[in-house]
């Protein structure tokens, strides 16, 4: 199950940083052609979306449903946007679409709440990745289709393990996980609930409430914690996925809900896994990005690792680590880190979408769709054929978000088309190359010549479907996601 990769705690911390060289003028290049098979027929049945990321209000949460009729049109739809600008719930939507040759796309959806592009990017098994493409918002996120007939309680009973990230009250950053079970009436049988409120740790917390779901697949969620309650919608994917947006003005969150199959046990986490995470260092006030290669023995001990951060443009790469980890049979388990930097705690929730993380340092406010799973030794043909790119990042004070489709040649070489948003200023079409490195742990050196200038990336492979990244220059702190069309 592929999962997504937003993080929005970027946006939450206060950056001055150098912007990286030719930013915002690469509309200059001539425009390559799409190559490809793909059309508006890729575009078909019912899917869900979500994106996080900033507009004139500040942190936004995006999260909805549409009918696309293979033809262009979106025929009907719901979205539920949490905004500093304005919470707008259940609003309606309708629109158009066109999928070009290369599987990159634009969706134009009307609403009450306001009318917003997206440009998105087509990869394999019912799922693009996804930029917000106009000038009154950026963000990042994933459409996946939809499995109707998990639009029930009853299909949705049973544990769900669960991340959210955002902000708080002062627009400080905030990021919550946790586990529930629920049952065939939507009630919460169990729960509970880790937080990270700008450093102010709560662990363990009791959460109590319930989670309906509609025929449509829109449902409702209440949370009560000590925190007192938080009130969500969200969107069904299938039975083992949902997207998640905030209601209430403030927290304003965003995130996802996996499946959890237990039991649990230390096996639960056996390597090798690639991951990254992202979020803020709260004691400079700096987005912060990190990623790497584990591998746990399915006893308790991460016998090797090795890590690359960006913390605020400064840049540490191939940072060896160890650590212990231990989980409980409700599927909630602790993470140590042992690095030459210092020790890192985290919580992880094993799930149908890897291994779900949040970090409980005072100093740091990270999550993500941390662990996966790898299917090591890598070659350079492991990193062979087209794929689809998303990434998002922080740079001067401000987000960026962008799509691409490339192809990789299996040796050292990849050629592609990019679209960007730099805070509102599009930059669309453009050309994209790049080179890189295999190594037999999956972790790739990777350089991207883009409108943006040079970019040098760390590329995790999970898989030769699927891979993460983060960015290590000093002008862009960054995350992204790789998946095969």
């Amino acid at each position: 199950m592929p999962v997504n990769k937003r993080f929005p705690l970027f946006i939450a911390a206060a950056i001055a940083l150098v912007t990286i060289a030719g930013c915002g003028g690469g509309n200059s290049i001539s425009f390559p052609p799409p190559q490809g098979t793909f059309t508006n027929a890729n575009l078909n049945g019912p899917f869900a979306f979500s994106y996080t990321g900033l507009d004139a209000g500040g942190f936004l949460a995006v999260a909805g449903s549409f009918v696309a009729d293979g033809a262009g049109h979106i025929t009907s739809g719901t979205q539920d946007i949490n905004s500093g600008a304005a919470v707008s719930p259940n609003a309606a939507v309708s629109g158009t679409y066109l999928v070009r040759a290369d599987g990159r796309g634009a969706i134009t959806l009307n609403s009450p709440a306001g009318n917003s592009t997206l440009d998105f990017v087509i990869v394999a098994g019912g799922h693009a990745l996804v930029t917000r493409f106009d000038n009154r918002a950026t963000g990042s996120g994933t459409i996946d289709q939809q499995t109707t007939s998990a639009f029930s309680n009853t299909a949705l009973a049973g544990s769900f393990a669960f991340t959210l990230s955002g902000i708080d009250t002062g627009s400080v950053p905030l990021a919550v996980g946790g586990i529930f079970t629920s049952d065939a009436s939507g009630t919460l049988t169990s729960g509970l609930d880790d937080s990270n409120n700008n450093g102010l740790i709560v662990t363990n917390d009791p959460m109590t409430g319930s989670i309906p779901v509609t025929s449509t697949g829109r449902g409702t969620a209440t949370l009560n914690t000590s925190r007192g309650a938080l009130t969500f919608a969200y969107y069904v994917v299938d039975a083992n996925h949902l997207k998640i947006v905030g209601a209430n003005t403030v927290p304003a969150l965003g995130g996802e809900a996996f499946r959890q199959t237990g039991p649990f046990s230390n096996a639960s986490v056996s390597g090798p896994f690639a991951f990254t995470i992202a979020g803020a260092d709260l004691l400079n006030g700096n987005p912060f990005a990190a990623g790497g290669v584990l591998v746990s023995d399915g006893a308790g001990n991460v016998t090797s690792g090795i890590e690359d951060f960006n913390d605020g443009g400064s840049v540490a790469t191939a940072v060896p680590f160890t650590g212990t980890y231990a989980m409980a049979p409700n599927g909630r388990g602790t993470l140590t880190l042992n690095t030459g930097a210092g020790t890192f705690s985290l919580i992880v929730y094993p799930s149908s979408g890897g291994v779900l993380v949040l970090e409980i340092d005072t100093g740091f406010l990270t999550s993500g769709a941390a662990l996966q799973q790898q299917t090591a030794p890598f070659t350079a043909g492991s990193f062979q054929g087209t794929y689809g790119m998303n990434f998002t990042g922080a740079s001067g004070g401000s987000e960026l978000d962008s799509i691409s489709e490339f192809t990789a040649d299996g040796v050292s070489s990849l050629n592609g088309i990019i679209d960007i948003n730099n805070t509102g200023g599009i930059t669309f079409g453009q050309p994209m190359s790049g080179t890189f490195v295999a190594n037999a742990n999956g972790r790739n050196a990777m350089s991207l010549q883009t409108p943006l200038g040079p970019q040098s990336m760390i590329v995790y492979l999970v898989n030769g479907n699927r891979a993460v990244f983060i960015e290590v220059d000093a002008g862009l702190v960054a995350a992204g996601d790789i998946r095969r069309q």
